[in-house]
């Protein structure tokens, strides 16, 4: 059976979505491999990861404007060409410098693709309820993108070798390009409208974030409590101090911030930037976990988190058709939240003392996989509900932005936790369930914020009338 246009569309958009997610976190199980191939210092691995993250959240947000003002089809196909090329040549790295450039340039492609992308799909389908049906299928291919990396990577690194993990999506992309003249232009005469790209502004968001996860980072040398280190966090936050101010005073901001101080988009970011914190710390602890306390290899680590993952795909599906439409967003984000810490401190708990993958780790990743799983597009549905159309790529930006930002930043505070516990004589277990406690905390408050900040069903008719 042939599929039809919006069919085929929103197969397209979901790939990418999927792509991009699963590649933050297709290099996590192959670390220690990539470590021994290419002579990687521990504290320098997690930037394998991080330089794709921390590129995606620093410049995601030009790619949503960008897309917005020069059509959103023409920008989506140069950041896949991109990101496809730069996958082709980070296969053939020989030392870690060159690894770390092209997983930043890879995150670079994905920051334009990924909004254009989202954009697209908005486009693709107006009405409301096919959007929220689009939604929930683009917000579970991208949850069950990030566990399928893990899987995926374990078994393309024991089967073919680490380097597959990132040539894997060479033909991944020339097929999606291929088919690409099928999707909708997306606004093409945007260009001649007279707008233009706050450059500035992406570079200080991105040096923000650059130097917020290196903080955290740097810390595996000189320690959490080194003054350097909390240097290093007034400078990234003074940078991103910064980029809020230049936004308010440029004629066409990155980030208008009328968008982002609107209670739905403003809170849902917030929400998004917190719960994130959680979600690139868990994954990279378990794998470790497995693999060094309980001796699994790379493909029997990618099948442990398969039900995670299972729980984490079939939770997003059913939020965005059948909660979200009954409930609304607020009520889905603080139950799928309380799940989420629910599961987040099982798991913290059962690793201080990690038994087996039954009893320590199974019971733990499944309930925060599907209070994730709940929650993810729900704040995806409050990010843009009742944003212009002209903004749709700034707002699936943003979004992404935080979600990027809150992932690099929670992997950092978790490195930086278990070699805490480690030098103060704790063991690895004892490390990792730490990490996995303070991600715990970061859900909490992110949930009291959107208790705080979002609006319940009758205020947003309320703003709406």
């Amino acid at each position: 059976m042939l599929l039809s246009h919006r069919q085929l569309c929103l197969l397209l958009l979901c790939t990418t979505q999927f792509v991009a997610l699963l590649d933050f976190s297709i290099t996590m199980i192959p670390l220690p491999q990539i470590q021994h191939s290419l002579g990687f210092t521990p504290g320098g691995l997690q930037w394998v990861i991080n330089a794709y993250g921390v590129a995606i959240a620093g410049f995601l947000l030009l790619g949503g404007r960008a897309a917005d003002l020069f059509g959103r089809r023409r920008v989506f196909i140069a950041g896949l060409l991109l990101f496809t090329a730069a996958s082709l040549l980070g296969g053939f790295s020989h030392s870690p410098a060159m690894l770390v450039a092209t997983r930043a340039l890879q995150g670079f492609g994905a920051a334009m693709f990924s909004p254009a992308a989202f954009s697209l799909l908005l486009a693709v389908f107006p009405e409301p309820a096919q959007r929220n049906r689009a939604l929930g299928a683009w917000t579970a291919v991208a949850a069950s993108g990030f566990v399928a990396g893990l899987i995926l990577g374990g078994f393309i690194t024991d089967l073919l070798g680490w380097r597959w993990v990132l040539w894997i999506n060479v033909p991944v992309g020339l097929l999606v390009l291929a088919l690409s003249p099928a999707l909708p232009q997306g606004r093409p005469d945007a260009a001649a409208a007279g707008g233009s790209l706050d450059v500035w502004g992406a570079l200080l968001v991105a040096s923000g974030a650059a130097t917020l996860v290196f903080a955290f980072a740097n810390s595996e040398h000189v320690g959490l409590a080194h003054p350097l280190t909390f240097a290093l966090v007034a400078l990234a936050l003074a940078l991103l101090a910064l980029f809020v101010w230049v936004e308010g005073r440029v004629a066409t901001p990155l980030m208008p911030l009328a968008v982002f101080l609107r209670r739905s988009t403003g809170g849902a970011n917030v929400v998004s930037l917190l719960a994130n914190t959680a979600l690139g710390p868990t994954f990279v602890v378990v794998a470790l976990a497995m693999q060094e306390v309980l001796g699994f290899s790379a493909t029997r680590t990618g099948l442990g988190l398969l039900p995670m993952a299972v729980a984490f795909t079939l939770a997003s599906a059913w939020a965005g058709p059948v909660l979200i439409a009954r409930c609304g967003t607020k009520p889905v984000i603080v139950g799928g939240m309380l799940l989420f810490i629910g599961g987040l401190a099982m798991l913290g708990a059962s690793l201080a003392t990690l038994a087996s993958w039954v009893a320590s780790i199974l019971p733990g990743t499944v309930l925060a996989g599907i209070g994730y799983g709940l929650a993810f597009p729900a704040w995806t549905v409050a990010g843009i509900d009742g944003v212009p159309e002209a903004d749709h790529g700034l707002a699936g930006g943003m979004l992404t932005t935080t979600q990027e930002v809150g992932s690099a930043v929670g992997l950092a505070v978790g490195v930086a936790v278990s070699i805490a516990v480690l030098a103060g004589g704790g063991t690895a277990a004892q490390g990792y369930s730490g990490a996995i406690l303070v991600s715990a905390c970061l859900v909490a408050a992110g949930l009291a914020c959107a208790i705080a900040i979002l609006p319940g069903k009758a205020a947003r008719q309320e703003a709406a009338s």
